[in-house]
């Protein structure tokens, strides 16, 4: 699914266009080279490339690959895609030993019992806040928001003239919550890093789980803010 000149929907089980168990994926095409932010839990990782032929586009040209964190919904197809592009995997230094050892803080013994069963691979690239990656012509800047995983970090980059975040797990469209209380949760951390994005003021917002937003990201995270530090709060969660 093509989004803007250089932002492509490639993976999402929300959006049927791979199999159950993948966040969603996305592809920066900066001309000379393109970058996946985050793989899938695996089972789609055919898919994902498939999906990258169909739009023109040559998997071989995917010159590195974007873990947000951990969790296997986002990193189970690091071995496979890898192999297949030769692409290098970048994550957090907080994450990586969970991404290559598939510990707790992997979530991997729940994506066992959701069917999905992956290899681990090396992080070859760690990342710190406020650290610049450019694929192309793109410019990627790192955040680091931890509270998901000590290891989330999302990535900003003007496109069109706006700034856009992709953000993993860590926010999402409608102020919608995500996997609360999960191994490594940090509630203080988590309000912080929705504050930290608030200051960024985006015009647009990639999450991991359902829809992304092409504008008025910032109301979104506005909503998100008040729902993480409300008095009260009726949490519904689900697994992201």
């Amino acid at each position: 699914m093509k989004i803007t000149e250089k932002v492509y929907l490639v993976g999402g089980s929300g959006f049927g266009i791979s199999p159950t168990g993948d966040c969603n994926v996305y592809l920066l095409d900066g001309g000379s080279e393109m970058a996946l932010i985050d793989t899938g839990g695996g089972n789609g990782a055919k898919d994902i490339l498939k999906n990258v032929r169909s739009m023109g586009l040559a998997p071989k040209k995917i010159s590195i690959s974007f873990n947000t964190h951990s969790h296997f919904d986002h990193i189970g197809g690091n071995y496979d895609i890898k192999n297949a592009t030769g692409c290098k995997i970048a994550s957090s230094d907080l994450d990586k030993n969970s991404i290559e050892t598939l510990d707790e803080l992997s979530l991997y013994d729940m994506a066992l019992e959701r069917g999905l069963d992956f290899k681990p691979t090396s992080v070859d690239i760690t990342l710190d806040d406020g650290d610049i990656q450019e694929i192309g012509d793109i410019e990627l800047e790192v955040i680091h928001n931890p509270g998901h995983t000590p290891g989330c970090i999302s990535f900003k980059m003007v496109d069109e003239g706006k700034i856009s975040i992709f953000c993993g797990d860590i926010a999402g469209a409608n102020g919608r919550l995500g996997y609360i209380n999960g191994p490594g949760f940090n509630l203080p951390d988590w309000k912080s890093s929705i504050k930290k994005l608030i200051k960024h003021e985006p015009d647009r917002l990639y999450p991991g789980h359902n829809t992304f937003l092409l504008g008025n990201a910032m109301e979104h995270l506005l909503i998100y803010d008040a729902k993480m530090n409300a008095a009260w709060t009726n949490i519904v969660t689900s697994i992201g």
